[in-house]
Order: C-alpha cells, then sequence, then structure tokens
C-alpha cells in the first residue's frame, strides 16, 4: 500500500497592491491542482507582483521584453519532488481580465495553474502541446471553482 504524498509547503506573497490577494482560494487552488495532477510537489512560493517587476524578471530570465502574465520555474533537481517558484502578475491578470470580461481574481487563478503545469513539465511552445495544457488548465481551474 503506498502512503499519500504530503501536500507541498505553500508560499504566497504579494508586493503589489493592485488587487486584494485571497490567501486562503490561492492555497486551496495550489492543493488542488497538485492532488489531481498526482505529481510529488515538496513546496510551492507564489509571488504576485507588479507589471514593472516581472517585466524586469521576463528579461532577466526569458530574455523577453516587458510584462508577461506567469513565470515559473522548477527548482528541484532531476528525480526530486517539484519545487516550483510561481511569479504571477496582478496588473496583467487585471488587464486581461477587463479585456475577457471575466473576474480577475480568475484571471489570477489561471496564471497560478498554468505556471503549475509548466512545472509538471507542461509545454506549450507548439500548438498541438498549447492546445493540450490550455484545455488541462481550464478543466482543471473549473473543477476547482464548481467543487462543493
Amino acid at each position: 500500500m503506498t502512503r499519500p504524498t504530503p501536500p507541498p509547503a505553500i508560499a504566497i506573497s504579494s508586493t503589489t497592491r493592485a488587487m486584494r490577494l485571497p490567501r486562503k482560494a490561492l492555497a486551496d487552488l495550489i492543493r488542488f491542482v497538485v492532488a489531481r495532477q498526482r505529481v510529488r510537489v515538496a513546496d510551492v512560493d507564489l509571488a504576485v507582483v507588479s507589471a514593472r517587476q516581472i517585466a524586469a524578471l521576463n528579461r532577466r530570465f526569458l530574455n523577453h521584453a516587458g510584462p508577461t502574465d506567469v513565470i515559473s520555474f522548477n527548482l528541484a533537481e532531476p528525480g526530486q519532488p517539484v519545487s516550483a517558484q510561481l511569479i504571477v502578475c496582478a496588473d496583467v491578470a487585471l488587464a486581461q481580465a477587463r479585456r475577457r470580461n471575466i473576474p480577475p481574481r480568475r484571471e489570477l487563478f489561471l496564471y497560478v495553474v498554468h505556471g503549475l503545469l509548466h512545472t509538471f513539465g507542461y509545454d506549450d511552445a507548439a500548438k498541438p502541446q498549447a492546445a493540450k495544457m490550455a484545455a488541462r488548465q481550464e478543466r482543471l481551474l473549473a473543477e476547482f471553482l464548481t467543487r462543493g
């Protein structure tokens, strides 16, 4: 009989006042995705930052110009449980939520799920993989938001 995997340690921080951070709901979302994906995860560090901050990180780590929605890293050694570092942008979430006419909280949650899937090995660089990843993240988010 296999022992259940312990839930990950979760740290959530914010350096922006662009939106109120639903910390408990974010932690619940992270635990939900980890459980649904059945991935061994040691810890998740989630930082919510401004457009200026994520643009600087985007340039530094990915050599891309401008702000982005989420940057994610798996800091674990190969063969070890995932050690996820997620950086999401509140300003981008607010702007995209307005554009898509959805609640900003839902957009922010989408970025968290997307970033987690990247740390679990999902890739969206090519169309077939991007479609698979988009479908999975939408399904996970819908399940989380409608759970009883």
